[in-house]
This record gives structure tokens, sequence and C-alpha cells, in this order.
């Protein structure tokens, strides 16, 4: 099967290789959290979906923009309701379930900062209490979802001014050396406790799950999709792009240093991640490896990412507590792995097949350009 670059896709067509990436994303991130975070960096995971979320969107809404000369809103958040609340709802179900089950159900206001995407500033400002024998909370993982939600609350808003503008580049590296200069004067105000209104208990923390500090990494995304909006960059779609990436990826992992990790990290790896995936996706070159992530298995995993991403979470506070054993770095015994596996993929496929697939066809209704979001 040959996997056709960038180039030869029509704007808001289908590309096979990002679900494969998606797949890479939350496995990286499930590795991370059954034991071997110490091993694999589950952040660059989720830093990873961010990227391939600012550029599906753009591009989605680009292609939209250039067909009809305009964006629809409401079908767009039509769209990302129906992508997003049934299997968020459902989780929230059985997280509410389990915690009334061991005594310790959520707040109203817990279950509110859930469902309306707030989860990342709760968890910093506030926090979610732990149930006696289950950490971490089954809340907590969603702070990723709220910064993606964040920015497609306001990014079609702002995009069709950007556009007759003739200012997309522009505001959109604005945005991106807005998000970094911040997480410095963060990083700077928060080492000696800093001010209440700036900075938590963990500064790291603060800056890695808050909206204002992470923007940058769906940004990245979207200047790629701008990129590649016409005639794909001769120096994108060359294989060595994908190679300097990596190696970039590589550096920005084995430097350990506080400063850097809290605050030029992320720019240097959502950049690395935005020229890698452009390079991956344009050069002809690059077509085996385009095909290796369109293999079934990782389509299938791709296209699960998300309901994956909400209960392995919980699948990982139950398999400590029935195991008796802490969420810690290093391997668990087999039996912990059996509970957390199966906790993971009975609720992920059926919620899947039984829901996210039949919506689908629905979706496809209120899609303008695209065949797939």
């Amino acid at each position: 099967m040959r996997a056709a670059p960038l180039a030869e896709i029509p704007p808001g067509g289908a590309i096979p290789a990002l679900d494969g990436l998606r797949a890479l994303s939350i496995l990286v991130v499930m590795v991370a959290h059954a034991g071997l975070g110490h091993i694999v960096p589950g952040g660059l995971g989720v830093t990873l979906f961010f990227g391939i979320s600012g550029f599906i969107i753009t591009r989605l809404l680009l292609a939209e923009h250039a067909a009809r000369g305009r964006i629809a809103l409401g079908a767009f958040y039509l769209r990302r309701v129906l992508r997003l609340l049934p299997a968020l709802l459902l989780y929230a179900a059985l997280v509410v379930a389990v915690l009334a089950r061991l005594g310790a159900p959520p707040s109203w206001a817990e279950l509110v900062s859930a469902l309306f995407y707030g989860a990342n500033y709760w968890a910093l400002w506030i926090g979610y209490p732990a149930a006696e024998g289950l950490a971490p909370h089954p809340f907590s993982i969603l702070w990723s979802l709220a910064v993606e939600e964040h920015f497609y609350l306001v990014f079609p808003l702002l995009l069709g001014a950007v556009l007759r503008r003739r200012a997309f580049v522009p505001v959109i590296v604005l945005g991106v050396a807005l998000s970094l200069g911040w997480r410095l004067v963060i990083h700077a105000a928060c080492q000696d406790g800093g001010s209440l209104a700036l900075c938590t208990a963990d500064p790291a923390q603060r800056i890695y799950m808050a909206t204002d500090t992470r923007l940058d990494a769906i940004l990245y995304g979207c200047l790629l999709a701008w990129a590649c909006r016409g005639p794909i960059p001769r120096w994108l779609a060359h294989p060595a792009v994908l190679a300097l990436a990596l190696a970039v990826l590589l550096g920005s992992l084995v430097w350990r240093e506080p400063g850097f990790r809290d605050t030029w990290r992320y720019a240097v790896q959502s950049l690395a991640i935005a020229a890698g995936m452009g390079s991956l996706l344009a050069a002809p070159a690059l077509g085996w490896l385009r095909r290796g992530l369109s293999l079934a298995p990782l389509l299938l995993i791709g296209r699960m990412a998300y309901v994956l991403y909400l209960f392995h979470w919980l699948a990982v506070g139950l398999a400590c507590r029935w195991t008796g054993i802490a969420m810690r770095d290093g391997l668990y015994p087999p039996a912990w792995y059996a509970v957390f596996l199966t906790l993971t993929l009975v609720p992920s496929l059926a919620v899947h097949f039984g829901v996210e697939r039949p919506l689908l066809g629905l979706r496809h209704r209120f899609r303008r350009v695209a065949p797939r979001a």
C-alpha cells in the first residue's frame, strides 16, 4: 500500500499516518503511567498530541475557509461536542460511581470542573482529594483535555478575523512568543514562593499543566498547517528534517537542568514535533514510515486514543488500590498489569465501538470540507 505524501492529499482529506502518531502518543503516556515514567517520557506523548491537534484543527478550518469564504462556527462546535462530550460523560459517570462506592463521592464543584474543562486549574489551585487507597484522582487526567478545549473555544472565533487581515503567521508567532515569555516569568517568579496569584506549591506542575503556559505546543501545529496549506516547502519535505527533529527531541530529554525543563524545553520539543511531523507527512522518501504508521493496529489505537487516555487513568488508580501497591516508577507485579489492562481496554472498547463509532456519521453531517476531524 502506497502512503501518499501530504502534497497529494486534498485539503481536509484524511491522513492515516496521523492516527498512527496518535497511537504512539497514547502508548507513550500509558507506558509511562504503567511504572516506566522514569524511562519513557509520558509528558512528551502529551506534547505530541497537542501538536497533532493544532495541525488537524487548523488544517480543517483553513480548508473550510478557502472553500466557503468563512468558518461555520456552530457546526465546528457541534462537531467538538459530539466528538468529546459523550465519552467524557461516561467516564465521569463511572468515576462518580467508583468514588461513591469508596465513600468519597466528588463534590458538585469538582464534577463541574471536570465536565466544563477546568480540571487543569482546579488541580493546580484547589486540588482533587484522593479517596482512601485510590490515587491519583481520576479527574486529574483531564488537565490536558482542558488545555485543548480552551484552544478550541477561542481559536475558531479569532481565525476568521485573522485570515481577513492576512495576519495568521504574526498572530500565531506572537502567541508562541507570549507562551514562552510567560513560562520564563512564572519560573522566575515562583522560585521563592512567589505571588499566590501566579504560583502553586509545585511551580513545575503549574507550568506543565496550565493553558497559559502550554498553549504554544498547539500553536506550533497551527503554524505547520499554515505552511502546508499550499505547495509544501521543499526544505520541509526532506527526510533530514525528521532526523534533526528526533535528535533535538532526544537532546531535550537528556538535558535535565531545571530552568530549561520548566521553560525552553516545551518550546524546543513543540517546534521539533511540528517540524518532524511535517517532514514525516510531506517527504516522498518517508513513505515507508507513513505505511508503518498506517498499519491497522496502530490506526485502531490512534482512533481510540481519546477513550484510552481517559479510562487508563482510572485503571491506574484501581490497579494500585486492588493490588495494594502505591503508584511508583518501576515495574509492577503481573497482577497489577492484568487489572490495569482489563480496566483500560474493556470500557475503552465499549465506548469506542458503542458510542464513538455510531456518532461518527452524525459528525460528518456537520462537516463542511473534510471527511474526518
